[in-house]
């Protein structure tokens, strides 16, 4: 599918499935909305199970960790931020949409064409800045991202959290990069998947300075499971660049070698290493924080979501058509998945801390 094909097909369901089939550079935008509701309902739902949030994220630097907030005072902070953001976030939102929704695909490089360029980057912009802006933690973990600090744990967290967050931004930010790329003339079609490898490649460096600082075999294994994402993007910039129809067999074998390896291991990292879950069969912590169906819907979800691309493949029969529910559905669900990995990887951080005596 040409680019601009893909651009034109957000725009043709009308404004109401827009929302959900979001233009290509809106995805992110509204991903990154999202993410900030979530992050309040996950401070919610673990202050409603009674789980302190500042014994394992330090929320704070270090001169003011005695004024580190408490859960509600955080809940509170979350929810009116969120309800801030929101109020730009729609206007702004609804004003693309249907600048988008009446865009004249003859204005080349006119006002138009600029105007509906720009917004979307002048949005994400907004957001990171505010985002940025209101947590001064956020603020300093961000510039120290590959400097990443191993100990204190709760600081180590911080930088965890955020950076495997951004690797579920990966496929929209591809998106985003191509069609803000065209400001320039034309899609910078290798660019975008350079980007989209950083967030992976942040996690890889981040484990190999961890282990040298720690000499810990496991953050090998870690890392070996970031580097499992970069050959897929290295099938993608092959599709890109050769003729898929003059393509062999066993590039598809390959390829789809590639995914099984990266989402196994993944998954089993998800649930036994960053979660602390040793059998998915017969549920084993030292300390259940949560009903044992919780667990068992996060697994469950996790690996759905997860495997995802298997389920298209047998539901659909199709290789034109890489959804089930809606297009880019994939976006979503992973930005979900990433919010219940975050409730239980702090539960885990929390069952696990070291008590203080």
């Amino acid at each position: 599918m040409k680019f601009q094909d893909k651009f034109q097909e957000g725009t043709e369901k009308g404004l109401l499935l827009n929302y959900v089939q979001t233009p290509v550079p809106q995805r992110l935008n509204v991903l990154l909305f999202t993410a900030v509701w979530l992050w309040y309902l996950i401070v919610k739902y673990l202050n409603n199970n009674n789980i302190n949030i500042s014994d394992v994220l330090q929320l704070k630097l270090r001169n003011d960790m005695h004024q580190a907030p408490t859960n509600r005072q955080l809940l509170r902070f979350s929810y009116l931020f969120a309800w801030k953001l929101t109020k730009i976030f729609i206007l702004t939102h609804v004003a693309i949409l249907l600048i988008f929704s009446n865009y004249n695909e003859q204005d080349i490089f006119g006002i138009q064409y600029l105007v509906i360029h720009s917004l979307p980057l002048v949005q994400f912009i907004v957001i990171v800045f505010l985002i940025l802006r209101e947590s001064e933690i956020i603020r300093y973990c961000t510039k120290r991202l590959l400097l990443i600090e191993p100990n204190p744990r709760i600081l180590r967290n911080v930088y965890i959290l955020l950076s495997d967050t951004l690797t579920s931004f990966n496929k929209p930010l591809i998106d985003f990069t191509l069609f803000t790329s065209l400001l320039l003339g034309k899609p910078l079609t290798h660019f975008d998947l350079f980007l989209s490898s950083l967030p992976s490649g942040v996690r890889i460096f981040q484990c190999l300075r961890e282990y040298k600082l720690l000499h810990d075999t496991e953050l090998l294994l870690n890392a070996c499971k970031y580097c499992s994402n970069l050959p897929i993007i290295a099938c993608t910039w092959y599709t890109r660049t050769h003729n898929m129809s003059n393509v062999s067999q066993l590039f598809y074998s390959v390829q789809l070698c590639f995914l099984v390896l990266n989402s196994s291991y993944t998954f089993y990292w998800d649930v036994r290493r960053d979660w602390t879950i040793p059998s998915i069969f017969s549920l084993r912590k030292n300390k259940l924080t949560f009903k044992p169906n919780v667990y068992y819907f996060a697994i469950l979800f996790d690996f759905i979501v997860r495997y995802w691309w298997i389920w298209v493949v047998i539901y659909t029969q199709n290789e034109s058509q890489n959804h089930i529910f809606f297009k880019y559905e994939l976006y979503y669900f992973e930005v979900i998945r990433r919010a219940n990995w975050i409730i239980f990887k702090l539960e885990s951080e929390y069952v696990n801390r070291p008590i203080k005596s």
